[in-house]
Formats: C-alpha cells, structure tokens, sequence
C-alpha cells in the first residue's frame, strides 16, 4: 500500500493531502480542525464544502452560517451534552485557529481551546487500507475542572442526482432493537416531518432518498454504520463508529442524519456515549470511513458486511 501526504493548499487554505491508489482525503490547517475534501483517487468531492472568505470589514458573508459560525461544510469535531446534542458553545471554537502535525503514522489536526470552557477538539487521520481510513475524533478538556459529554462527528456531503443514504438497522443475536428519534422543531426555526416521504424503513435499513426539505433523524443503530451511495461515481462512502452497549448516548441515539433545504447538503453523524472528563485526560470515538462498492440499501438483508 502506497500512501503520499503532502501540504498544500485547497480553496486558498493551507492543507494536507492524504491519497492513496483508490482514495484522496484533503483536510484544511488554515482553521477547523476539519477535512474539507474525501473521495476516490480521481473522483469527484462526496463531501459538501463552500468556504466564503472574509470580505473587507464583514466576518463572513454568511451563506450558511448561525451567528458568527460559519458551516463551511466537511467534517467537523463537535460535543454532545448530557441530556442534549448540541449546546451554544458548541459553535464558539468551530472555526477558530488550527495547527497540523505530520508523521509517519498520519496526521493529526489540534483546534484551539475553548476560552471557557477549556476543551480542544482535534482529528486524528490515519490510512488502514487504499480505500478505508479511521478518523479518530478527540475532545481534550485542558481545564482544572471536569468537564462532561461527547464526541460527536458530523460530516457533510454533497449529494447528486440520485444519490441514497442508508442507516443500517438491528443486530445479530436473540435481541434485535432499535430506536429512533424523530425532531420536529429545533434551533428555533427547524422543522423536519414526522410522515417524511424522503424516509423509508425495511426491515433491515432506514433508506433515505432526499427530495430537498429540512428532515432529521437520530438512531440508535447497534451496527454503528451510516452511508451514501453515489451512483454516478458507483461507490459507496460508509462511515463505522462501533456502539457501545449501556452508552450514554444523546436521546438514547447513537447515528444522525441531517437534511438541508433544497439538498444543499446531508450530514451523516456519529456520536458517542458521554463521560466525566478530569483535567487533562481526552475522550475520542473512531470513525472508519470506507469506500466500497454502491450498496442498494433497499436491497440490504441481516448485518451489513465491510470488510
């Protein structure tokens, strides 16, 4: 296995690039933690990304933004709450300065500290296979405090003309139960339908085929896997963050999808369980993004095979 890392520059910004014989990963150093590009060697980016840069005196021109946060798109580190997802200071060090370091075992991206809050968040990015990388999501709390909740890994993509997603359902065994978590009104101006026509359950999967409203779900999934299939690029980009029985996860749920409104953009989330955090000590989940053959998520039976 061959693999190159090099610096560069994507979009005006300092970067890193990670490629192999099958696959490209391209994460920003400028500010974030965040990658900005994943895809196969020669394809196109299955990731959603629109920086806007600063325009004179104004901070962002603000296409997709809340407040002074700007969402940019690719992944992104965030932290659950207990008894939440997202809090406001969530958003407070998201695009704040970033600094990279490159070895022989991959490369690491640090964000800055929270002025209150005294957490940083930081991705570590290492290759397992030409098409398959695991993308290791901190937060270190660098308080004298503990400090409380999750990792959560939110990665959006851009999809095209017939794109699907797919979160696979149950497990193998004598107990085979899932949850799912249906938000209907959050952040004050976010509505998602209970009867949404863009979802559709088998027996074994939640199938989603965008039709460009804001629609949200949050599953408890015991595979641990959410994914798109692209067939225009005939793959499929599959994310694997193994679930923890007992976990405290956020509203029980461990996987995420988001919609945006005309299709702009669809997260796929992980999350993982909360925990105290004491002083200095880190929490991380590991997500393994693989690129595989396009999977007909209708056509998806028992537990989803990724090796």
């Amino acid at each position: 296995m061959a693999v190159t890392i090099r610096k560069t520059v994507f979009d005006g910004l300092d970067a890193v690039e990670i490629a192999t014989s099958k696959a490209r990963l391209v994460a920003i150093t400028s500010m974030g933690p965040r990658i900005a590009h994943f895809g196969t060697r020669n394809g196109r980016n299955l990731l959603f990304w629109d920086y806007s840069p600063p325009v004179g005196k104004t901070p962002w021109p603000r296409k997709y933004h809340r407040g002074e946060w700007n969402l940019m798109g690719g992944h992104r580190v965030w932290a659950t709450r207990p008894g939440a997802d997202e809090g406001e200071e969530t958003y407070a060090d998201d695009n704040g300065p970033c600094t990279v370091k490159i070895s022989t075992k991959g490369v690491e991206l640090r964000g800055a500290v929270h002025p209150v809050y005294r957490t940083g968040k930081s991705i570590f990015i290492k290759v397992l296979a030409d098409d398959t990388l695991q993308i290791e999501n901190r937060i270190t709390n660098h308080s004298e405090m503990i400090w409380s909740g999750g990792v959560w890994g939110l990665t959006c993509t851009l999809p095209k003309a017939n794109t699907s997603y797919g979160i696979p359902l149950g497990r193998e065994g004598a107990w085979d139960i899932f949850l799912i978590g249906y938000p209907k009104r959050w952040a004050g101006d976010q509505t998602s339908r209970v009867n949404d026509p863009a979802v559709r359950l088998s027996e074994d999967c939640m199938i989603i085929r965008p039709k460009g409203q804001i629609s949200k779900r949050m599953v408890m999934a015991p595979q641990g896997i959410i994914g798109m299939t692209d067939p225009g690029e005939k793959v499929s980009f599959l994310k694997h963050s193994p679930y923890v029985d007992g976990g405290d996860y956020p509203m029980g749920c461990n996987v995420a999808y988001y919609a945006g409104k005309k299709n702009f953009m669809i997260e796929m989330e992980t999350m993982g369980p909360n925990r105290s955090v004491p002083p200095g000590a880190a929490i991380s989940s590991r997500e393994t993004w693989m690129l595989r053959k396009p999977v007909e998520w209708a056509k998806l039976k028992g537990v989803l095979r990724i090796d």
